[in-house]
């Protein structure tokens, strides 16, 4: 269940992003699934926040 989670979150990104996300960003997004940032009962808008949030805290070097 977990692996096909970080697959649909990781659609997302890409959906929003209009692009493939680096191997960089992909980590990030992982890493906040561990963190338990990102949770499968999140609502639709925090859960695209926090995607946009990792995947932005790796082009800015946070």
């Amino acid at each position: 269940m977990a692996v096909e989670m970080l697959n649909a979150w990781e659609e997302e990104a890409v959906a929003m992003k209009r692009r493939d996300l680096m191997k960089d960003e992909t980590q990030a997004i992982s890493e906040e699934m561990l963190k338990g940032t990102l949770k499968p009962d999140m609502d639709r808008r925090k859960r695209k926040n926090a995607i946009r949030t990792a995947v932005e805290s790796v082009r800015h070097g946070r």
